[in-house]
């Protein structure tokens, strides 16, 4: 019989061998970047020219090349930029982290399973929390949440065990400091880890972690975080970093919007097709998360993460001018749904075959589980070889054009697809956001700004022109930019005469 550390070491590479297994096959079926990762990339690139944790694609309001980052969190961009200084190209760079960190998710997911149930549970809930079709892309797209929730699962895990030791050790240690360190380092990654402070703080404090111990966890946690939103104060005067446009989106379609996010996104994309399946399950996933909030342990930590993130999210869409709430914004919770659902599902039958026959426990259970897994795979292939390929094709048709408009040695462009202009070109560049992310209309002063900060040269997408604005649009319309050249649907203008 095999030692019980021998055998939980076993179970470990197991999961992180799967982790490595579906990157592999998502990989490839990925174009793996998106403008949020350009912009990782152009922080990162800045970083490694000298120019600080900075931007080079910078909003039309403040044209100022490089300006400080602040839109995302530092965590992403520092960690691209460690692998770009050993040698890798960035763009590599950026996916083997997300990579690795989907890996290292995946051994932290299932140490937190194991304190919810024992070892085939954790083996299992895992393996079909890995398969969401989010989390994998998350894996193998140069996109921060496999990191962010890297830090925090190992986190969780942390500062449990911290509520499962006596009270009696006459040392605090560092394994508080540590544990909360985690916490804070997956907030410097995701604005949304700042919320989830607190309620871990009020975990541990209703767990029996008291005194010492808890101003140890709290300092680990804090001091990062209170770093980069003082950076923030003191770059942008206040704590969020630049002024995002107010939302236009009522309380009830951000709810609206989550709930389909929830069917579409958490569950099985096989399953989610077929309302007979999805609605009963969907019932069954919020009657799971009652019963943990009140049954307590890993379940109830589990509950309120998820619910945590989903809320930030939420008033996050409903007061500022972000994107819908789904996809990314809320795939970094539903990993911890799962474990919710997972937890209720072996609670459920353990009651309802209690005293029955375990062969007919274990039928029912493994038929069951067979058909989630093959499900949630089968969905995964499905939502990452479908469209990709033409997506790809266009991002390349996309970076030639752009490599033979921008000038040589021109000075910052202004644009309407500023990041992948920076990371083909390696040019700075105005970004000119779309009408519903602006805190503002154009006007003739942002055009002498544009001027003072170098900009001579203009290039957007032509199909893009009649969502320019009033003012970009008359420049182009009475030929006080002059239009010099095309390439695959963009052009590119002289700025003034």
């Amino acid at each position: 019989m095999p030692h019980p550390l021998q055998s939980i070491w076993s179970d470990r590479v197991r999961v992180a061998a799967w982790a490595a297994l579906v990157i592999a096959v998502v990989y490839p079926r990925l174009v793996g970047f998106t403008t949020d990762s350009d912009a990782y990339l152009d922080v990162a690139r800045t970083l490694l020219a000298g120019h600080g944790l900075a931007q080079s694609v910078v909003d039309f309001w403040r044209p100022a090349v490089p300006d400080p980052l602040g839109l995302w969190p530092p965590m992403f961009p520092l960690g691209i930029a460690g692998l770009g200084a050993l040698g890798l190209p960035l763009p590599l760079a950026a996916r083997l982290l997300a990579g690795a960190a989907y890996v290292a998710f995946a051994l932290g997911f299932h140490a937190l399973a194991l304190r919810a149930g024992g070892r085939g549970f954790a083996f299992v809930t895992a393996i079909v929390v890995l398969l969401g079709p989010g989390v994998a892309e998350a894996g193998a797209t140069a996109w921060s949440e496999s990191l962010y929730l890297c830090g925090l699962t190992f986190g969780l895990v942390a500062a449990y065990d911290l509520t499962r030791e006596p009270c009696t050790q006459p040392r605090v240690g560092m394994r508080p400091v540590l544990a909360g360190l985690w916490v804070g380092l997956a907030a410097d990654t995701r604005y949304m880890g700042i919320g989830l402070v607190p309620v871990v703080f009020a975990l541990l404090w209703f767990g029996g972690v008291r005194g010492r111990r808890l101003v140890a966890w709290a300092a680990g946690a804090l001091v990062p975080v209170g770093l980069w939103l003082g950076h923030n104060l003191i770059a942008f005067g206040h704590l969020t970093g630049p002024g995002l446009p107010a939302g236009t989106r009522t309380l009830g379609q951000v709810i609206a919007a989550m709930a389909v996010s929830l069917r579409w996104e958490f569950l099985p994309a096989s399953f989610a097709h077929l309302p007979s399946i999805a609605f009963p399950a969907l019932l069954g996933v919020g009657v799971a998360t009652l019963w943990a909030l009140r049954h307590g342990g890993v379940a109830r930590w589990a509950a309120l993460v998820a619910l945590t993130q989903l809320a930030f999210v939420g008033f996050a869409a409903w007061h500022a001018g972000i994107n819908d709430p789904s996809g990314r914004l809320t795939l970094v919770a539903w990993p911890f749904l799962g474990l919710v659902a997972c937890c209720g599902v072996a609670a459920a039958i353990r009651r309802w075959f209690a005293g029955r026959r375990a062969e007919r426990v274990a039928e029912v259970s493994v038929s069951g589980l067979a058909l989630l897994i093959v499900g949630a795979g089968l969905g995964t292939f499905l939502a990452t070889t479908v469209a990709p390929p033409a997506q790809t094709i266009a991002r390349r048709h996309a970076q030639v054009a752009l490599a033979r408009l921008v000038p040589r040695d021109s000075g910052p462009v202004l644009t309407d697809t500023g990041h992948l202009l920076r990371l083909t070109t390696g040019a700075a560049a105005v970004q000119v956001p779309p009408e519903r992310y602006r805190l503002r209309e154009f006007t003739a002063d942002d055009e002498r700004r544009w001027r003072a900060a170098g900009v001579t040269r203009a290039i957007f997408r032509a199909s893009n022109r009649n969502e320019l604005g009033s003012y970009l649009a008359e420049r182009l319309a009475s030929g006080a930019w002059a239009a010099e050249d095309s390439a695959s649907g963009y052009v590119r203008y002289r700025v003034g005469p």
